[in-house]
């Protein structure tokens, strides 16, 4: 009778062995199977600024004054809440101290939720004549490293909305320190993604923009559908995925009778996208995309930002930034367009797409 007793113990606790074993296998293969979701996120200045023109357009531009952390914490809550976004490039280009950006980035990082991811985006070359550097190698060396410790291990970004310029000496140094993981924030039609970018946001403000109505204009050939479509075609088989970006701010639709370019970027007169133009546009990219190299959507806040601070649209008390780090959700004078991108936002996190 021991002995049997012993049998019927081993059969069952090897039973029990296969069982456990046969679970975690199935728990594995599920979780392989899961997909990744799609990219929900957003373009902006980690500082918030009301004005980010130093180091950007110059070094001859005043400092861009530190948010306090409350002002970090309601706008976290708002782009991750009802903006819905997953993930959010934090740009930053020295407009304020490192030491004061690296108190910043810490500050998003504690506001976000964990599974939101934080991505440092930065601008490694001015906007001037001389395309002067932003950041030594030093400078960018120590910055990567804090970045890779405390912020992100796998990710960080280059912002360059200039189609193939020398990116510079601290781009290389991020490089290094990311080898698996930058990110080209801003990438252009036509531009190639190559080493050291794994990824990219794709601008595509004159393939939204080209058309007034949807229907009598966008959507017919030679307009804005017939571009967004090419681009997004030629992306397919590339080198790497591509979230694509949807648009808030539009052109001056004023000035032609069919909503074709009018021949100048002016944020006095730039208009909101039409109401219904992202969802189509969002609906075209989900057709024609190769979903291997679909990343998901983003959108340029930043944009968004310098052109409701105009006084003939929203003017500085009511700008997207200074809404943002008053916890207040945006209701100005773009704020249809946005509206959208953060209802498709809503849908992609809900399931609902």
């Amino acid at each position: 009778m021991r002995g049997s007793s012993s049998i019927s113990i081993s059969v069952v606790v090897t039973r029990w062995v296969l069982c456990a074993v046969w679970m975690l296998g199935l728990a594995s293969l599920a979780s392989a199977a899961e997909p990744k979701p799609r990219e929900r996120s957003y373009w902006l200045h980690a500082s918030l600024g009301l004005f980010t023109q130093r180091n950007y357009f110059g070094p001859d531009f005043p400092e861009t004054p530190l948010p306090t952390q409350e002002e970090v914490r309601n706008a976290a809550r708002l782009l991750t809440g009802p903006y819905a976004a997953n993930r959010l490039y934090l740009i930053y280009h020295r407009e304020l101290s490192l030491e004061d950006a690296r108190r910043l980035f810490t500050w998003w990082r504690q506001a976000c939720p964990a599974e939101v991811e934080i991505v440092p985006a930065l601008v490694t070359q001015m906007y001037d004549r001389s395309l002067s550097p932003v950041f030594g190698p030093d400078e960018m060396a120590s910055l990567a490293d804090f970045f890779h410790d405390q912020i992100n291990s796998q990710h960080a970004a280059i912002y360059d909305i200039a189609p193939d310029r020398k990116l510079g000496e601290a781009a290389a140094v991020l490089a290094k320190r990311f080898p698996d993981g930058v990110i080209r924030l801003g990438l252009q039609p036509g531009e190639s993604l190559g080493a050291p970018f794994v990824s990219a946001a794709e601008d595509t403000w004159s393939a939204f923009c080209h058309g007034k109505a949807n229907a009598q204009d966008w959507q017919q050939p030679g307009f804005g559908a017939d571009t967004l479509r090419r681009w997004v075609r030629e992306r397919n088989g590339g080198s790497g995925p591509i979230a694509w970006d949807l648009i808030a701010v539009a052109w001056d639709y004023s000035a032609t009778a069919r909503g074709s370019y009018p021949g100048y970027d002016d944020a006095e007169k730039n208009m909101p996208l039409p109401e219904g133009r992202n969802r189509a546009g969002a609906a075209l990219i989900r057709e024609v995309a190769e979903p291997k190299q679909w990343a998901g959507f983003s959108s340029d806040l930043y944009i968004l930002h310098e052109n409701s601070r105009s006084a003939a649209h929203d003017g500085r008390g009511n700008a997207f930034y200074e809404c943002l780090k008053r916890g207040e959700e945006y209701r100005g004078y773009y704020h249809v367009p946005l509206d959208e991108i953060a209802g498709i936002y809503r849908e992609m996190r809900d399931g609902k797409e």
